[in-house]
């Protein structure tokens, strides 16, 4: 059975879609309509309940959550350099990395784009907005400030937690300034768009480097 991965264009399946590519895995991949609302779907909620991508189908199963599919993905393709073997510093500290981006960057997007989740009254709901707005530039602009080597990770080659950085970074284009015109961060995005499978997971969701 090939896995089949669900995804919506631009969102944080894009993660998933850069690993498949990263591990050279055999897969086929579903594109949801989420402006359509498909992902709230019958047919879609048949394959995840939660009603959001990604979902991955496996012969195992169906797997969903992006930091559990990707982790899952690079445990079994144990030959790859994106994430560090269990048990080793290497390993705990990129995934302090990437909890950091799941649990503490993520949601301070979702203040900014999902405004509306907060409150039903408008004045709260522009204030909810403009400060995750507020809070998500100033990180940008310390990770620029801070980001010295070639990868944000700090490691020689990229690992995982870049790939992940430089989803997070994609949505950061919609703030001002735009974080993918950061000096230090465009320098990142234009190495990590030189690697193929990076180009070939932007190519079959249709998005350039800096969208």
């Amino acid at each position: 059975m090939t896995m089949k991965l669900y995804y919506g264009t631009g969102s944080c399946s894009l993660l998933v879609h850069m690993v498949l590519e990263e591990i050279g895995a055999t897969f086929e991949s579903v594109k949801v309509d989420l402006a359509a609302g498909e992902q709230r779907g019958e047919a879609y909620r048949a394959i995840n309940a939660k009603g959001k991508v990604p979902a991955l189908v496996t012969p195992e199963g169906t797997l969903t959550e992006c930091v559990a599919i990707v982790e899952w993905l690079l445990d079994r393709h144990g030959d790859n350099a994106l994430l560090p073997k269990p048990g080793t510093w290497a390993r705990a500290k990129t995934m302090e990395q990437v909890a950091t981006l799941a649990t503490e960057v993520h949601p301070l997007f979702n203040r900014f784009f999902h405004e509306g989740d907060f409150s039903d009254e408008k004045p709260v709901q522009a204030a909810v907005k403009s400060h995750g707005a507020r809070k998500i530039s100033a990180w940008f602009a310390q990770q620029d400030a801070s980001l010295a080597g070639d990868w944000w990770s700090g490691a020689r080659e990229p690992v995982l937690s870049d790939l992940y950085f430089r989803r997070d970074r994609a949505l950061g284009r919609w703030l001002d300034p735009p974080a993918t015109r950061l000096p230090n961060i465009e320098a990142f995005l234009n190495r990590l768009a030189t690697r193929p499978a990076v180009s070939r997971a932007l190519a079959r969701e249709g998005i350039t480097l800096f969208s």
